[in-house]
This record gives C-alpha cells, structure tokens and sequence, in this order.
C-alpha cells in the first residue's frame, strides 16, 4: 500500500523503504468573485510512496536536504483582534465577545458613505472611543484598552445610528 504526501518536497524521516513519486493534476475550480463565477485552473501536486524492491540501491532517489530541528520557540500571546464591517446602515462584528485589555480594532467600510465607529461603554462614565470617519472602500485600525462590561458600537455620522448602525459588543475579564 502506498502512503501519500501532500507537500512540495518528500518527507525525509522515511526514505529509506520508499521510492517517491511526485504527482500533478490540474484542477478546475469554480469560484466567485466580485459576484461573478469564475473559472480557476490549478495543479494539485502530491507524493506517493511506493515500498522499494529489497534489491534496490537507495542511490536513484534523490534526497532531500537535511535541516536541523528548529528551536522551540516561544509562542507570542494572540493578540485581542476585532473587525468591524461597515456597510450602509449596519455593522457585522468579527466576533460577538472579546477579553479585556488592549484590542486592535479595525473598521472595514465597505459601503458607499463615509462612516466612522463610536464605542461607548454602557453604564460607564468613561469618554467614547472613537475611529474617525473613513472614506468609502478602505480601512482604518485602532488600539484600544477595553474594561470588561458592554459597549455600544455606533456611527455618529448624520442618522447613521438613527436608521440601525448599531451593535453590542461584550468585553469578558482576562
């Protein structure tokens, strides 16, 4: 039975008893963009091992380099991420929840209008928080230290709020 290898390069902890093969197929996809269906060609590449006959030498196939193990490495605290969408009248938040600390906040307009982000925490007599106005079709990110409780995110453009851009975002204790 022969084992499979879905990477660019054999794996080397096992080629003594195998004999690799590269394979390629093309692949036709099918997928949306910019609301249209569009047709995406693709070569899938994969490696088999095929158990070697015992007479074989080991010399026909060509060996991939040996590196040396990576130090274990220290593994970086994830960082509080939160992406707001911003379309005519309405947020979608990336995430419904967030832990308390500093989060990156970043405001992703995809509407027509300009809109900004307000976030307001409610029963708290701490100043809103604040992404200024962002144009049309960009982004703009902000660090922010958010206390456990709920805010209120909101656009306090001219009846952007007024007509449903609202949304609650709850920050949990670390």
């Amino acid at each position: 039975m022969a084992s499979v290898w879905l990477a660019p390069v054999p794996p080397v902890a096992s080629a003594e008893g195998c004999a690799w093969e590269r394979h390629a197929k093309p692949v036709v996809k099918k997928v949306r963009r910019h609301g249209r269906l569009r047709r995406v060609k693709r070569v899938k590449h994969w490696w088999t091992c095929e158990a070697r006959p015992a007479g074989s030498t080991p010399a026909a196939i060509p060996a991939a380099p040996l590196l040396p193990p990576a130090p274990p490495a220290e593994e970086p605290q994830p960082q509080a991420y939160l992406g707001v969408k911003a379309v005519e009248y309405s947020y979608t938040l990336s995430r419904p929840e967030v832990d308390a600390g500093e989060v990156t906040v970043e405001l992703n307009n995809q509407g027509e209008d300009p809109h900004n982000l307000v976030l307001e925490h409610e029963g708290s007599a701490d100043p809103p928080l604040e992404i200024t106005s962002t144009p049309s079709l960009s982004q703009q990110s902000a660090r922010f230290t958010l206390s456990p409780g709920t805010y209120l995110l909101y656009c306090s453009l001219y009846k952007h709020e007024a007509k449903g851009m609202q949304a609650s975002l709850v920050v949990g204790a670390d």
